[in-house]
């Protein structure tokens, strides 16, 4: 496929950038606050593959914000000077995105900054209201961290005016309830803002790029789209910017900033483009966009001049070349599950659930291979995620690989996952790793299921199981440990597998979800339930819905999703105590209270049991022996993945 439009250059302002592939700015906490060797080493590698233009990470430029990137004092500048040492080599333009987070967080053991007294919707804590002389002093902050960008010989500046943070904060009238001269009107609410911008442009002079991202907050009293219409036009009346850069979302709605796999690629453009409409200068999207083919697609409607791929190059950093070559189906995918980058960020260091890699390029890079010193016959028993990816590894490094598959497919429980609502991109990785496979010199036996005896006549150097886990019928949960409710036997109490997979087929009018885990798997479960129409009782041991999952931000449009079909309910802290014929009957983790729900199927998501049993008839067995995925504990898809790496890494 030709890609005219998002392979050519763009010049904003005096600078040319070689094409319109984009990285907008994301937290990676890759440097805890510094801009480190691995923070350098992640930029550097995306440059390699081929990107345009890379915006770092919302860097704080004061104290009083500080960020995954911190650039308030001058020991920033020589980090950006090797930064550009390393990527200039490969034509790729880097920009510095300016930011002070407000409310969201403030120095440790201090109230944060914002415009007015304000709780904040992630911490809680109350802000204070800035002083006159603490609003010049972060102006101030600004336009120094933007010279520091020009010291360092970045090639642009970007403002973040975005996603609820300190300057939106004192747009919205919600968040502004001032009443001197940075408060009530709009032209009040802006000056902060206007004044960061102009203080920017005196700092950085005529000629180096300075540009703003905006994005309409889109909640209840949030700024909206028409509100940033008129705040884009005043700003692009001021002639003090370069290029406008629109998202969307806020930390009230952050699943909006970074759409999960529920969300199309270009989810944001219907919103994007009444902006980017405004004005002729270079404009840039974002939207969950994984592939040149949907970038060149967005150039072509004129909705936008440049595409953000952030996402997509954490997963593959050479998207760019690939697709120039012709070699799209070599592109690892992101599948937009954000457990890795998102939820990643969330623990302390953003990963990739399909790129163990990502953040450690100099350590794991796909072109660092350690090559075996002698290379070995390897039997890798199980073709799930982690089984392919311990394969296609260990055969990169030389050895002899042999994948046995007990089922007729690859792609282990991934394959069932796939099939629930909203959740299908899931399967995209394992289909690339079934590619790859099919490219590479390891020999794949379906319908094989391993015993001893099979070792002992294959006779490997080593082994790696990825034998999975099996789903428990037998009731157990975590608030009554060893309890087995009454009913359990009954043909209509189900596992996900068997209902995703189509084996059970008399659903019903009614039907329990019960949830002991908290991931995404009850998610599934209950969405394809009431797609079918059935009332779906969703009852959890749990303090709340699918705990695992707000990290990686699927909870909060799961429940959007679910409550609007009006064929859903959910309950808290109870314990299954029995099955009948068409209820269940549901108590209390906290009194002795019990209820009896209508449930004609019942679907159990339960802690599942490591198929291990090869494991026991391998104790003779002299050569090496790792065990990988759910076969070692079952967990979410990034731990799989990288544990499947990490073996093929060291046998």
């Amino acid at each position: 496929m030709a890609y005219d439009r998002i392979l050519s250059p763009i010049t904003i302002n005096q600078l040319e950038i070689k094409n319109r592939v984009v990285r907008t700015a994301h937290g990676t906490n890759l440097g805890g606050g510094d801009l480190n060797d691995d923070l350098i080493s992640y930029h550097a590698a995306r440059a390699r593959g081929g990107v345009g233009l890379s915006i770092l990470e919302a860097s704080g430029v004061h104290y009083s914000g500080p960020m995954t990137l911190n650039v308030w004092d001058d020991s920033i500048v020589q980090r950006y000077q090797l930064l550009m040492d390393r990527v200039r080599r490969y034509g790729m333009r880097m920009f510095s995105q300016l930011n002070h987070l407000g409310y969201d967080l403030g120095p440790t053991g201090e109230r944060p900054w914002s415009a007015s007294e304000t709780v904040s919707p992630g911490s809680g804590m109350l802000s204070i209201a800035m002083s006159k002389d603490q609003i010049a002093e972060l102006v101030q902050s600004f336009a120094e961290a933007a010279g520091r960008a020009v010291e360092g010989r970045l090639d642009g500046v970007e403002i973040h005016a975005a996603h609820g943070y300190l300057i939106a904060q004192f747009l919205s009238p919600a968040t502004n309830q001032r009443t001197d001269e940075y408060g009530g009107t709009l032209e009040n609410r802006m000056r902060f803002y206007m004044e960061i911008l102009q203080a920017c442009r005196d700092e950085v002079g005529p000629n180096f790029v300075l540009g703003t991202r905006v994005g309409p907050q889109n909640f209840r009293g949030g700024l909206n789209v028409e509100d940033h219409v008129e705040i884009v036009n005043r700003v692009l009346a001021s002639g003090l910017i370069d290029y406008l850069n629109v998202s969307h979302g806020s930390s009230a709605n952050a699943h909006k900033i970074i759409g999960g796999m529920h969300e199309k690629p270009g989810y944001e453009l219907a919103m994007a483009a009444q902006i980017t409409r405004l004005t002729d200068l270079p404009t840039l999207v974002t939207g969950r966009f994984r592939t040149l083919a949907e970038a060149e697609g967005v150039l072509e409607t004129g909705a936008a001049d440049m595409v953000g791929m952030t996402r997509a190059h954490i997963a593959d950093p050479d998207i760019v070349y690939k697709s120039m070559a012709g070699r799209e189906a070599d592109v690892r995918p992101c599948i937009g599950c954000n457990q890795g980058c998102v939820g990643g960020l969330a623990m302390g260091r953003m990963g990739c659930t399909v790129n163990p890699a990502a953040g450690q390029e100099d350590r794991l890079d796909d072109g660092i291979w350690f090559e075996a010193a002698e290379p070995k016959s390897v039997l890798v028993v199980g073709g799930g995620p982690a089984g392919m990816e311990a394969a296609r590894v260990a055969s990169k490094r030389g050895h002899n690989v042999t994948l046995a598959e007990a089922s007729s497919t690859l792609g282990g429980m991934v394959q069932i996952a796939r099939k629930a609502p909203n959740h299908a991109d899931i399967g995209d990785i394992v289909d690339w790793q079934i590619r790859t496979l099919d490219q590479m010199n390891v020999i794949v036996l379906l319908d094989t299921k391993v015993d001893g005896e099979m070792v002992k006549n294959m006779k490997p150097d080593a082994i790696i199981l990825a034998t999975g886990a099996s789903q428990s019928l037998q009731g157990e949960q975590k608030s009554v440990p060893g309890y087995r409710p009454k009913g359990m036997d009954q043909d209509h109490v189900i596992s996900t597998s068997q209902l995703l997979s189509g084996h059970h087929n008399q659903i019903g009018k009614s039907a329990l979800v019960f949830d002991d885990v908290g991931g995404y798997v009850a998610i599934g479960a209950a969405e394809y339930l009431v797609e079918q129409g059935t009332h779906v009782t969703f009852a959890t041991s749990l303090s709340s819905f699918a705990p695992k999952t707000e990290l990686s931000l699927a909870t909060t449009p799961a429940l959007q999703r679910l409550f609007a079909t009006g064929n859903f309910e959910l309950k808290t802290r109870v314990v299954l105590e029995q099955v009948g014929t068409d209820h269940v009957t549901l108590g209390s983790v906290h009194s002795e209270q019990t209820e009896d729900v209508p449930a004609q199927t019942v679907v159990m998501v339960t802690a599942g049991r490591p198929n291990d049993q090869l494991l026991a008839e391998l104790e003779d067995f002299e050569g090496t022996v790792k065990v990988v995925g759910d076969a070692m504990h079952e967990d979410f898809l990034p731990a799989a993945i990288a544990q499947g790496n990490l073996a093929g890494r060291t046998i």
